[in-house]
């Protein structure tokens, strides 16, 4: 029994070595990151989504480092683990490479989607103010944290447009 509790423990433990967490950082300094380790900026279009083969399709509709050109399709490949994961059409701002063939975006980058800006793994909102749930009832939490959602969201929505407008400034030196 203690050998099969060992074993157990082990083959648990090695598990947990494969599992990923995005370390927290300011949204300045993930970009700064996103532009040295990308060979692929770009806004784009996701216009087909495989579950099954854990692949998407997405269309070039403006080349944020000069370097992709417009309508050209990439198919990218879900990684399942440390990177942003497209499992819905819709319009993207990628930061990627090309590995295998495939349009990777960066692990624990800053790629996302127009409509939830606000899914970046390990981004801390430095504005966002904490809420001390003790001075409310369950019913006043529940409306807290949807205002709290809707304010994160339209933070990010900003901060996206502004990383748009540098990224153009930029690319247009």
């Amino acid at each position: 029994m203690k050998k099969l509790l060992l074993f157990t423990f082990l083959l648990i433990s090695q598990i947990q070595i494969f599992a990923c967490s995005c370390a927290p950082t300011i949204i300045s300094t993930a970009q700064k990151e996103e532009l040295e380790n990308s060979e692929c900026i770009f806004i784009g279009e996701v216009v087909k989504v495989s579950e099954d083969r854990n692949t998407f399709e997405i269309r070039v509709i403006e080349s944020l480092d000069g370097g992709d050109e417009i309508n050209n399709i990439y198919i990218g490949k879900n990684w399942k683990y440390c990177s942003p994961y497209i499992s819905t059409t819709g319009k993207w701002i990628v930061y990627g490479n090309i590995e295998e063939g495939f349009l990777r975006l960066n692990m624990c980058g800053i790629s996302r989607s127009f409509e939830h800006p606000e899914w970046v793994s390990g981004i801390i909102q430095d504005s966002t103010p904490q809420i001390n749930y003790r001075k409310y009832k369950s019913s006043e939490i529940k409306t807290l944290e949807i205002e709290r959602k809707k304010d994160s969201k339209k933070k990010a929505k900003i901060e996206l447009e502004k990383e748009i407008v540098a990224l153009r400034k930029r690319r247009d030196k």
